[in-house]
C-alpha cells in the first residue's frame, strides 16, 4: 500500500501520524486525574422538594416578588402587582426495579424503589432520576405606567426575558391608580 505512494505523500502521512500520536499524548496528559477522596452529595427527595420551595404556592410568590421587585426599577413603570399560575408544580421521578415472578402459570410484577445508602451506611435514599422545575402556565402584570404602549412593550420584554416564556404567555394591564 505505501509503496505506491510518491516520497512526499509518504512524508506526509509520517507528519500526521507523528501528529496524530502527540495529540493523544497531550489529551492523557491534560486529562483530570481520579480523585481517590471524592464525597458525593446524596440528596433525598425531600431535600430536593425543598430546594424547588416546598409548595407550589410558594415558588409563584417567589416568581411574583422577584418579577415585582424588577419591574419596578424600570423606568416609567410605577407601582406594579403581578399573578403568576403554575402549569405544573415540581415533579422528581425516582428510580423503580420492577421484579417478576412466575409461579402457577400467573405473572406477577413487583416494583420497588431502588435505593442508595448514605452516611456510612446507616440511611438509605431513593434514587432520584429526574427532577421536573415548575412550569409557568402565564404571568398578569399590572402597572401603572402600562397604559403608555412604550413601557407597556418594555414590560413584556422584560417578563419575557426573565422568566423564558413566549409572548402569548404574558399579559399587561395599566393599573387603576
Amino acid at each position: 500500500m505505501f509503496a505506491k505512494l510518491s516520497a512526499a505523500q509518504r512524508k506526509i502521512i509520517n507528519w500526521l501520524g507523528f501528529l496524530v500520536v502527540i495529540g493523544i499524548g497531550l489529551m492523557l496528559i491534560q486529562a483530570p486525574k481520579q480523585e481517590t477522596n471524592r464525597s458525593t452529595q446524596i440528596r433525598s427527595p425531600a431535600e430536593s422538594a425543598a430546594n424547588h420551595s416546598g409548595s407550589s404556592s410558594n415558588y409563584e410568590e417567589q416568581i411574583e416578588e422577584k418579577l415585582i421587585k424588577i419591574l419596578s426599577q424600570i423606568s416609567g413603570v410605577g407601582d406594579v402587582e403581578v399573578f403568576v399560575t403554575l402549569e405544573r408544580s415540581a415533579k422528581i421521578v425516582i428510580a423503580e426495579s420492577i421484579t417478576e415472578d412466575m409461579r402457577e402459570g400467573e405473572r406477577r410484577l413487583t416494583k420497588s424503589p431502588v435505593t442508595l445508602r448514605a452516611d456510612g451506611g446507616n440511611k438509605e435514599i431513593p434514587l432520584v432520576l429526574e427532577e421536573y422545575e415548575p412550569e409557568l402556565r402565564g404571568v398578569l402584570v399590572a402597572a401603572e405606567g402600562a397604559a403608555d404602549p412604550q413601557i407597556r412593550y418594555r414590560i413584556f420584554q422584560a417578563v419575557q426575558t426573565v422568566l423564558q416564556l413566549p409572548m402569548y404567555k404574558i399579559e399587561v394591564q395599566a393599573k387603576v391608580k
